[in-house]
């Protein structure tokens, strides 16, 4: 049965953006926007390490909001109300860093935020001392912390549902008294960004031990250090995307790091099944069209979860059938990404299914639509993967377009310089 995913939308929202390809292949260069999985660990690390911003520097909606919420605790006098409204990484963890910090603090979000649990977090933090109330739905935000400082120990963390709950826990755990010794039970998802915290950390003075399904952290101390510069390779999947479903394309991407930590660099391999060469040239990545797509994709999200639109709407647009699983968490992300993908794929002609949780599979054989209309369901993963289908269709309508500020402002000025009609929006 298909059902419509969930999401919280932005209200009154009446500007749809009509999105028409190029008129021939672009050669274009870009600069992505900064990763804001590096940027958002790098903010809570340098507040430990004892900066409190003095002004905010723009970026993402993420980036800025972290960046608000670190500047509002670093400068309250008084208790105070935490909105993280739609990110997730954001409330998981200002969650763990205001269990560990004095005072009375309310934790809240969107409406979509409190429909993502948050259970095996706050489990794991009042084993470590910390007190914290649901004010709603039990599991669930918005949650009231009375911070203190945590003495930290032994705690085992269900890591199936978010692996940004474990990256909350140990980014704080060198303020802990004890340090702190994580054992992960369930099925780890999205590894690679637990990969992330701990190799950033270590670079600014924590040492951890990573023996997993078990990790270790000291007490100590982080080093302030430059916020990061480093392009997003989530963002850059989408590019990968465009050259994929457009011959003779080619995009250059300044920012980008061919030794990043950020596990969705594993595009670069995904996206060279689907007919896009990738190489370096000095601190350049260039994107070029080669075809040759395979006929049939079967890949294992759990490490990169957020790749999934992109790759998926490549595929059906490719007309390469695909199978692909370790989808758990997409579910609980800003839609449920898995049919907010098959809703829009369908709008447009296309064919796709989930046979069961955790899965989605492109089917081949499509009969693209001209000028559907496709929702975004307020995520903005969703938005920019589906904009890239007007190569294959002619023309999309997306609504709420503004949506893509959450990740890549630009986006929508980056389309336009590969060549992209917009109008509305």
């Amino acid at each position: 049965m298909h059902h419509t995913p969930r999401a919280s939308f932005i209200k009154n929202e009446k500007a749809m953006m009509h999105i028409r390809p190029p008129q021939s292949p672009p050669d274009v260069s870009l600069r992505l926007p900064l990763s804001k999985s590096i940027a958002n660990r790098l903010l809570l690390m340098n507040y430990l390490a004892g900066e409190v911003p003095e002004q905010l520097q723009p970026g993402s909606d993420d980036y800025l909001l972290m960046q608000k919420m670190i500047f509002q605790l670093g400068h309250k006098k008084d208790d105070s109300v935490f909105d993280a409204g739609d990110a997730g990484t954001v409330f998981r963890f200002m969650a763990a860093l205001l269990a560990n910090t004095d005072g009375k603090h309310l934790l809240t979000g969107s409406q979509r935020m409190q429909q993502r649990p948050c259970a095996p977090l706050v489990d794991a933090l009042r084993v470590l001392g910390a007190e914290i109330k649901y004010t709603g739905r039990q599991g669930f935000p918005p949650l009231m912390i009375e911070g203190k400082r945590l003495s930290g120990g032994q705690v085992d963390v269900d890591a199936s549902v978010s692996s940004q709950f474990v990256s909350a826990l140990m980014l704080v755990a060198p303020e802990m008294e004890n340090g702190i010794e994580i054992h992960l039970k369930g099925g780890v998802v999205s590894p690679s960004y637990i990969e992330l915290t701990a190799g950033l950390m270590v670079r600014r003075g924590a040492r951890v031990l990573m023996n997993l399904p078990v990790i270790k952290v000291n007490k100590g101390s982080y080093r302030v250090s430059e916020t990061s510069e480093e392009g997003d390779w989530s963002a850059a999947a989408f590019w990968m995307q465009m050259v994929a479903l457009m011959p003779d394309s080619s995009i250059h991407i300044g920012g980008l790091k061919p030794e990043s930590l950020q596990g969705d660099r594993v595009a670069v391999d995904i996206f060279r099944k689907l007919g896009v060469d990738s190489h370096f040239d000095n601190d350049v990545l260039i994107l070029t069209h080669s075809g040759n797509p395979v006929p049939f994709l079967e890949y294992d999200f759990n490490s990169c979860p957020d790749l999934l639109p992109a790759v998926a709407v490549a595929c059906a647009g490719l007309g390469t059938g695909a199978r692909f699983t370790g989808l758990s968490t997409l579910h609980i992300k800003e839609s449920d990404r898995i049919q907010a993908v098959i809703s829009g794929l369908l709008k447009l002609g296309y064919r796709a299914v989930s046979p069961f949780a955790g899965r989605l599979e492109i089917l081949r054989g499509q009969n693209p639509v001209k000028g559907g209309v496709v929702s975004a369901f307020g995520d903005h993963r969703i938005a920019m993967a589906f904009a890239m289908l007007a190569l294959k269709t002619g023309s999309v309508i997306l609504d709420a377009p503004s949506v893509v500020a959450k990740s890549y402002p630009g986006f929508w000025d980056d389309l336009r310089k590969a060549g992209f009609i917009l109008t509305g929006g």
